[in-house]
């Protein structure tokens, strides 16, 4: 009976005008499936977090559009629901939710058509809709697909193809984009199509890859077209890797990685090596070579640089980035991306400074004991708001060190300067409450 209802109300619904935006069902996910199996209408699903601010955009200025509505509420069973809450969870697991915003497109078995990612454009979103439509009327399934491959593998006009439907699904093709620029002779690896394929599949490029080989040795020719860009895909191609050593405890892959790094121009999106180190060895606990190469990193990089210096950069920065747009060597950035980009890089390289030295600052004040090593990391934290003053995270974790040193009178003031900064630009004040409770009780030092 209650699955009943639930289908005549959207029934009823479906007979509006739309003066509204997208209209979210409240049932639980084995209603939405009965729905959208009565009404033969696949599913869109906004999987979320309460934290996600492009999550938030998303429904504070797109799903509320009229336009938006028509669309969506025409052709779809709309659901939405928190991946870290309830049935949210096990959907955000079962569809292998990694980021958020993430669009689930669903078929009423449950079977997945495709999947969408992050904020975008009204447009955008609309044309997403589309290429689901187009998506059902050709249903060839990825297990189809998988063995069309066993056979097809040496095609490139069928790798093509099939990395596009993996896209779809948010599959990684690292190692298809590799035994598709294989099938290529040299000369054509640095083509417009090459160009437009990197950058739809850089999160998933790898320094041991051939995809990442040809990028570095034919950066001459992908400049032209990229630009700096093509520095950025290669930094970006080293982080990735990263990730997988983190992962995987792959020291072979790390030297890989380290030594690609060291070929990089240096710029504020590249690390340096001893940073790579240092994260790599505070993620296998190893405290000791963690604490060495924070040390090393700290003095003989981010302790060198001048304010002036960050301030210059990113100004330098931030008109490279307006004059390649401009040039149209980056490819057309849509207008909510281009603001997005240039707000991160007005600070960026006071962002990444400060923070640098705020993190391994407060991951001292978590793990070390020893007057010396604290005393380090007090100044590290100093410098950070000597970059970034108004920073009431790295006020706090300048007062915590202060605390865990034992000037307790000089941790309260800080402490209260963090809270008070806070409070004015509106942020949760709750741990730094605690915090000063904590800090007059005189009890011992907290993580």
């Amino acid at each position: 009976m209650k699955k009943q209802i639930l289908i005549i109300f959207y029934l009823v619904l479906s007979l509006s005008s739309y003066s509204q935006g997208i209209e979210f069902e409240n049932g639980t996910w084995a209603e939405v499936l009965a729905i959208a199996k009565q009404t033969n209408k696949p599913i869109f699903v906004d999987i979320y977090t309460t934290w996600c601010g492009p999550c938030k955009k998303m429904s504070n200025e797109v799903f509320p559009l009229a336009e938006v509505g028509k669309v969506y509420n025409t052709n779809f069973i709309c659901y939405k629901i928190d991946a870290e809450k309830g049935e949210g969870v096990k959907i955000a697991k079962q569809y292998e939710v990694n980021s958020y915003p993430t669009y689930l497109f669903v078929k009423a078995d449950g079977t997945l058509i495709m999947k969408g990612i992050g904020s975008m454009p009204t447009e955008k979103f609309i044309e997403l809709s589309q290429t689901v439509k187009d998506e059902l009327s050709n249903p060839k399934s990825l297990a189809v697909w998988e063995e069309e491959y066993k056979q097809k593998k040496a095609e490139p006009t069928f790798l093509l193809a099939y990395m596009n439907k993996r896209s779809q699904l948010e599959k990684s093709n690292t190692e298809l984009f590799d035994e598709y620029l294989a099938l290529l002779p040299t000369d054509q690896r640095a083509s417009a199509e090459i160009v437009a394929m990197y950058q739809k599949e850089a999160r998933n490029v790898k320094v041991n890859s051939l995809a990442y080989k040809n990028l570095h040795d034919n950066a001459f020719l992908f400049y032209p077209k990229l630009g700096s860009y093509v520095y950025v895909l290669m930094s970006g191609a080293i982080d990735n890797s990263f990730q997988e050593v983190i992962l995987t405890k792959n020291e072979q892959l790390l030297q890989q990685l380290i030594e690609a790094n060291g070929k990089l121009p240096k710029s504020p999106v590249t690390k340096l090596n001893e940073e790579y180190y240092m994260n790599y060895y505070k993620a296998v606990n190893n405290i000791e070579k963690y604490i060495g190469y924070a040390t090393t990193y700290c003095d003989s990089s981010l302790m060198t640089i001048s304010a002036d210096s960050i301030a210059r950069t990113d100004k330098k920065m931030l008109e490279l980035i307006e004059t390649t747009q401009k040039s149209g060597l980056a490819g057309k950035i849509d207008p909510t991306q281009l603001k997005l980009l240039l707000d991160y890089m007005t600070h960026a390289t006071r962002d990444k400074y400060s923070k640098s030295l705020n993190d391994v600052a407060w991951s001292f004040f978590e793990r070390a004991v020893d007057i010396k090593t604290l005393e380090n990391a007090l100044r590290w934290s100093k410098r950070s708001l000597e970059i970034y003053p108004d920073n009431h995270m790295y006020i706090d974790t300048y007062a915590n060190l202060l605390y865990k040193l034992g000037r307790k009178e000089e941790a309260l003031t800080k402490e209260t300067e963090a809270l008070n900064i806070a409070k004015n630009q509106k942020a949760d004040t709750k741990v730094y409450e605690k915090n000063l409770k904590k800090m007059h009780s005189g009890v011992k030092t907290w993580k």
